[in-house]
């Protein structure tokens, strides 16, 4: 059964299902479904959380054992697999329906899918028929879609903002719904009882920080500037910027480079993949990051953003932030460097 994001609220009061497929590139929407489906899951004595990486050799026959409650003593439990693949891939697709065939009732499975093309849509191991099954699928954001989250949001903060403010915010991180709500959060430690929000103070506070998001940390990057990494990184940190979003910019850089690496090898020219992207900053960035980066090198870096993921879970033990420069670094040097893991 196919739910809009909008609906999601009212289908979670309705009922539950067993099986939630996630599919899009929204980073903001996508946790924030997540989010909502554990918060009901957890109402009805789902307690345990597991989350799985699906990479590109990832066992099926592994997560057989996780699905699977021998004892009669175990909880019901919340699965969550989060494929880091450009592609779900026909394996994974076969072992979907088989699950979506056989699920069980001990367990609320939620399945974060790389982004799917349209035609994707209409194959049965997304469920969009099935009543036991709820897809979402996410559209990437228009401006009148963003102002609609902020203002939700500044409603959760019990904020006194006008619209100006919320078009202002918007306008500023152009489409970047992670860093524009951790601006609006910010806001309560900015600003004092002197202070009134107004486009004067919004232009006072924010307008520097934009150089300073996770996606920029991405690009610095892939561009090999190692000054603006650490400003970057020193700035993200002393703001108390989530880890989480700072992975998963990685991993959605790092799927869509591998998407076109791949469009490469099939016979696409460069030059056809390079004139859909924009604007032409993104494109000339692109252009680089395909000479830069090989396939074999960017499935090595998503395999240490797992390891840092764990790290940010404490599942591993080690500082987040050093990690994540040192992901950082390796990727400007284009070098792997040894990152300890215990």
């Amino acid at each position: 059964m196919q739910i809009y994001y909008n609906q999601l609220d009212s289908k979670l009061n309705e009922n539950l299902m067993p099986i939630y497929m996630i599919a899009g590139s929204e980073i903001y929407q996508e946790d924030n479904c997540v989010n909502k489906i554990i918060k009901a899951a957890k109402h009805s004595d789902f307690l345990d959380h597991e989350i799985i990486y699906v990479e590109k050799t990832f066992d099926w026959n592994s997560f057989d054992s996780v699905n699977s409650n021998l004892s009669l003593f175990s909880s019901k439990k919340i699965i969550e697999l989060r494929f880091l693949t450009k592609s779900v891939g026909l394996a994974a697709e076969k072992k979907i329906f088989e699950i979506l065939e056989n699920y069980s009732e001990d367990n609320i499975i939620i399945f974060r899918l790389p982004s799917l093309k349209a035609a994707d849509y209409k194959k049965k191991y997304l469920g969009s028929k099935n009543n036991n099954v709820g897809l979402i699928r996410l559209f990437p954001l228009t401006k009148k879609n963003m102002i609609e989250e902020l203002v939700i949001s500044s409603k959760k903060l019990n904020y006194k903002i006008d619209r100006n403010c919320i078009n202002f915010i918007s306008d500023l991180y152009e489409g970047n719904m992670i860093s524009a709500n951790q601006a609006l959060i910010k806001l309560d430690l900015m600003i004092t009882d002197n202070d009134q929000i107004n486009l004067e103070f919004l232009k006072k506070v924010f307008s520097k920080d934009v150089d300073f998001e996770a996606s920029n940390l991405v690009d610095y990057s892939i561009e090999g500037n190692l000054l603006k990494i650490n400003s970057c990184i020193t700035f993200l940190k002393d703001n108390n910027y989530p880890a989480q979003y700072i992975i998963w910019s990685f991993i959605r850089s790092f799927r869509s480079i591998l998407s076109n690496i791949d469009a490469i090898s099939s016979g696409t020219p460069k030059e056809d993949i390079l004139k859909n992207i924009w604007p032409y900053e993104r494109k000339n960035l692109m252009s680089f990051s395909l000479s830069k980066l090989s396939q074999k090198k960017i499935e090595s870096y998503l395999g240490i953003l797992v390891r840092i993921d764990m790290q940010s879970k404490n599942v591993l033990n080690g500082n987040i932030w050093d990690s994540i420069h040192d992901l950082a670094v390796s990727v400007a040097k284009n070098k792997l460097s040894v990152i300890k893991y215990t």
